[in-house]
């Protein structure tokens, strides 16, 4: 069972710094009502017209009562048309991919991003394929080191320290590690981070207002895919990633209040037996 939830985590593991159940029922209460049959030309109990009344023949328009607009007669709209269907479009626009100079600086760009990180710390939300939510809090201090706290009521934390990857529950007071070199943290908290040479660029797109990078691990010992979509508003600037597994199952996780340059001693990424409170 440990095992299991540990390779879950792993597979779901927020990788890029910067980074229920379904709807209510109501209880069923309804009574059974017995039905009534009219006959042409009859009443029903409120003293309202026959059924057949309300049935006109085919290519007859029914008119209310107070002279309204015959059923089935369209009347004008107020809204500009115009304008919704260019709202419409505008929120449909497919990203554009990129190719060749333009994919190559783009990956530039990106690799740049990540080895301009030194000291990081922010926010995140993470929502795993049953749309179960979890936030936290998260820290990086390159090269190597990571660390989430996952907030109450998630007992989890992961850290890493530059060789092993930890990832802490303190409701089952276990503690599992693994070398940092297996898992997706190694591209992006190398020494010199570099993409195109440790990862298989999938695809590069133009995201309305950033850019997004789709990645693979070259060596095809992590199945599976991973996307991140940056704003660039003007600088880049890590806003969430998707993990996708072997099975098509997806992780979203959103990151927020980012601030750079705040700095963490080096034991604070140290995995510990003591389980100490959310920070």
């Amino acid at each position: 069972m440990t095992s299991r939830r540990a390779a879950g985590f792993l597979i779901g593991l927020p990788i890029a710094f910067g980074l229920t159940m379904g709807p209510a029922f109501a209880e069923d209460g309804a009574t059974s009502v017995p039905k009534t049959v009219m006959t042409p030309g009859s009443k029903d109990q409120s003293g309202g017209p026959p059924e057949d009344a309300l049935r006109p023949s085919l290519g007859q328009d029914v008119v209310p009562a107070g002279g309204g607009a015959p059923v089935g007669e369209i009347t004008p709209s107020a809204i500009d048309e115009g304008a919704s269907w260019e709202a419409a479009v505008e929120a449909t626009k497919a990203p554009t991919p990129l190719i060749g100079a333009e994919q190559a600086e783009a990956v530039q760009k990106i690799n740049a991003y990540f080895n301009g990180i030194t000291n990081l710390q922010g926010r995140f939300e993470q929502t795993d394929p049953s749309n179960k939510r979890s936030t936290g809090r998260f820290y990086v201090l390159r090269p190597g080191k990571i660390r989430f706290d996952y907030a109450p009521p998630s007992a989890l934390r992961i850290v890493a320290d530059g060789y092993s990857l930890a990832i802490e529950d303190s409701d089952l007071k276990t503690v599992e590690k693994y070398p940092i070199k297996s898992t997706p943290f190694r591209l992006l908290l190398a020494d010199d981070v570099d993409l195109g040479r440790d990862a298989r660029i999938v695809g590069v797109e133009r995201e309305e207002g950033g850019l997004a990078i789709s990645l693979e691990d070259r060596g095809g010992d992590a199945a599976g895919r991973i996307k991140l979509s940056f704003g660039s508003n003007p600088d880049l600037e890590l806003k969430e990633w998707q993990i996708t597994d072997a099975q098509g199952l997806t992780t979203r996780v959103t990151v927020d209040d980012i601030v750079l340059g705040r700095k963490k001693a080096d034991d604070f990424f140290k995995s510990k037996d003591k389980f100490g409170p959310f920070q």
